[in-house]
Protein backbone atom coordinates (compact mmCIF):
# COMPACT_ATOMS: atom_id res chain seq x y z
CA UNK A 1 0.00 0.00 0.00
CA UNK A 2 2.71 2.24 0.71
CA UNK A 3 4.02 1.79 -2.59
CA UNK A 4 1.34 2.42 -4.51
CA UNK A 5 0.68 5.53 -2.25
CA UNK A 6 4.23 7.09 -3.14
CA UNK A 7 3.60 6.55 -6.53
CA UNK A 8 0.30 8.12 -6.48
CA UNK A 9 1.67 10.88 -4.75
CA UNK A 10 4.62 11.42 -7.36
CA UNK A 11 2.07 11.24 -10.19
CA UNK A 12 0.18 13.71 -8.43
CA UNK A 13 3.30 15.98 -7.80
CA UNK A 14 4.37 15.63 -11.78
CA UNK A 15 0.66 16.55 -13.04
CA UNK A 16 0.86 19.45 -11.30
CA UNK A 17 4.76 20.60 -12.13
CA UNK A 18 2.99 20.04 -16.03
CA UNK A 19 0.09 22.09 -15.36
CA UNK A 20 2.03 24.89 -14.30
CA UNK A 21 4.88 24.51 -16.98
CA UNK A 22 2.28 25.05 -19.58
CA UNK A 23 0.82 28.16 -18.00
CA UNK A 24 4.54 29.69 -17.47
CA UNK A 25 5.49 28.59 -20.73
CA UNK A 26 2.76 30.49 -22.45
CA UNK A 27 2.18 33.40 -20.22
CA UNK A 28 5.26 33.89 -17.94
CA UNK A 29 5.25 33.12 -14.14
CA UNK A 30 4.20 36.51 -12.86
CA UNK A 31 1.82 37.20 -15.35
CA UNK A 32 -0.66 34.54 -14.78
CA UNK A 33 0.03 35.58 -10.62
CA UNK A 34 -0.09 39.61 -11.35
CA UNK A 35 -3.70 38.73 -13.21
CA UNK A 36 -5.05 36.81 -10.16
CA UNK A 37 -3.83 39.52 -7.81
CA UNK A 38 -5.80 42.07 -9.72
CA UNK A 39 -8.86 40.18 -10.31
CA UNK A 40 -9.07 39.74 -6.68
CA UNK A 41 -8.19 43.55 -6.24
CA UNK A 42 -11.10 44.38 -8.80
CA UNK A 43 -13.61 42.34 -7.02
CA UNK A 44 -12.59 43.67 -3.97
CA UNK A 45 -12.24 40.07 -2.28
CA UNK A 46 -10.06 39.73 0.96
CA UNK A 47 -6.70 39.17 -0.08
CA UNK A 48 -6.14 35.82 2.18
CA UNK A 49 -8.52 34.02 0.04
CA UNK A 50 -5.90 33.97 -2.66
CA UNK A 51 -3.08 32.80 -0.12
CA UNK A 52 -5.05 30.67 1.24
CA UNK A 53 -5.47 28.63 -2.82
CA UNK A 54 -1.89 29.42 -3.04
CA UNK A 55 -0.85 28.08 -0.02
CA UNK A 56 -2.12 24.58 -0.58
CA UNK A 57 0.97 22.09 -0.04
CA UNK A 58 1.50 18.38 -1.29
CA UNK A 59 1.25 17.44 2.09
CA UNK A 60 -2.41 18.06 2.02
CA UNK A 61 -2.83 16.09 -0.82
CA UNK A 62 -3.36 12.67 1.17
CA UNK A 63 -5.06 12.16 4.77
CA UNK A 64 -4.39 8.65 5.63
CA UNK A 65 -5.13 6.28 3.25
CA UNK A 66 -8.10 8.69 1.71
CA UNK A 67 -8.19 9.72 -2.43
CA UNK A 68 -5.76 12.38 -3.19
CA UNK A 69 -7.03 16.00 -2.83
CA UNK A 70 -6.65 17.14 -6.52
CA UNK A 71 -7.78 20.33 -6.18
CA UNK A 72 -4.88 22.18 -7.36
CA UNK A 73 -4.40 20.48 -10.34
CA UNK A 74 -8.45 21.19 -10.89
CA UNK A 75 -8.21 24.49 -10.76
CA UNK A 76 -5.02 25.47 -12.26
CA UNK A 77 -5.94 23.36 -15.23
CA UNK A 78 -8.64 25.40 -15.70
CA UNK A 79 -7.41 28.83 -15.34
CA UNK A 80 -4.47 27.70 -17.87
CA UNK A 81 -7.13 26.29 -20.39
CA UNK A 82 -9.28 29.62 -20.11
CA UNK A 83 -6.02 31.65 -20.04
CA UNK A 84 -5.12 29.83 -23.42
CA UNK A 85 -8.71 30.15 -24.85
CA UNK A 86 -9.40 33.98 -24.30
CA UNK A 87 -6.17 35.04 -25.36
CA UNK A 88 -7.00 32.83 -29.12
CA UNK A 89 -10.17 34.63 -29.25
CA UNK A 90 -8.67 37.96 -29.29
CA UNK A 91 -5.59 37.20 -31.17
CA UNK A 92 -5.84 38.80 -34.15
CA UNK A 93 -3.57 36.27 -36.28
CA UNK A 94 -6.24 33.38 -35.42
CA UNK A 95 -9.23 35.10 -36.53
CA UNK A 96 -9.84 32.53 -39.28
CA UNK A 97 -10.28 30.15 -35.82
CA UNK A 98 -12.03 32.63 -33.63
CA UNK A 99 -15.43 30.39 -34.48
CA UNK A 100 -14.53 26.98 -32.88
CA UNK A 101 -12.11 28.84 -30.20
CA UNK A 102 -15.61 30.34 -29.41
CA UNK A 103 -17.47 27.29 -29.25
CA UNK A 104 -14.68 25.96 -27.51
CA UNK A 105 -14.97 28.73 -25.06
CA UNK A 106 -18.24 28.49 -24.43
CA UNK A 107 -18.35 24.78 -23.69
CA UNK A 108 -15.47 25.11 -20.73
CA UNK A 109 -17.52 27.79 -19.66
CA UNK A 110 -20.32 26.39 -19.18
CA UNK A 111 -19.27 23.30 -18.07
CA UNK A 112 -17.07 25.17 -15.33
CA UNK A 113 -20.26 27.10 -14.17
CA UNK A 114 -22.24 23.99 -14.35
CA UNK A 115 -19.58 21.88 -11.95
CA UNK A 116 -19.11 24.90 -10.00
CA UNK A 117 -23.41 24.89 -8.67
CA UNK A 118 -23.17 21.38 -7.34
CA UNK A 119 -19.71 21.83 -5.29
CA UNK A 120 -20.91 21.68 -1.71
CA UNK A 121 -17.63 21.93 0.23
CA UNK A 122 -17.11 25.52 0.95
CA UNK A 123 -13.20 25.08 0.43
CA UNK A 124 -13.82 24.08 -2.73
CA UNK A 125 -16.15 26.30 -3.74
CA UNK A 126 -13.47 29.14 -2.36
CA UNK A 127 -10.37 27.60 -4.00
CA UNK A 128 -12.76 28.21 -7.15
CA UNK A 129 -12.76 32.03 -6.49
CA UNK A 130 -9.57 32.77 -8.86
CA UNK A 131 -11.41 30.48 -11.45
CA UNK A 132 -14.43 32.58 -11.08
CA UNK A 133 -12.86 35.87 -11.44
CA UNK A 134 -10.52 35.30 -14.23
CA UNK A 135 -14.13 33.81 -16.35
CA UNK A 136 -16.09 36.68 -15.48
CA UNK A 137 -13.09 39.24 -16.08
CA UNK A 138 -11.68 38.07 -19.20
CA UNK A 139 -15.53 38.14 -20.74
CA UNK A 140 -15.53 41.70 -19.65
CA UNK A 141 -12.82 42.76 -21.40
CA UNK A 142 -14.58 41.00 -25.08
CA UNK A 143 -15.48 43.44 -27.48
CA UNK A 144 -19.78 43.76 -27.61
CA UNK A 145 -19.03 43.34 -30.74
CA UNK A 146 -17.57 40.06 -30.21
CA UNK A 147 -20.50 39.38 -27.69
CA UNK A 148 -22.52 39.98 -29.69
Amino acid sequence: DQKLFAGLLIKCVVQLELIQTIDNIVFYPATSKKEDAEHMAAAQVPSDMYNLVASIKYKDWFKGKSKPNLLKQETSSLACCLRILFRMYVDENRRDSWDAIQQRLLSVCSEALAYFITVNSESHREAWTNLLLLLLTKTLKISDEKVR
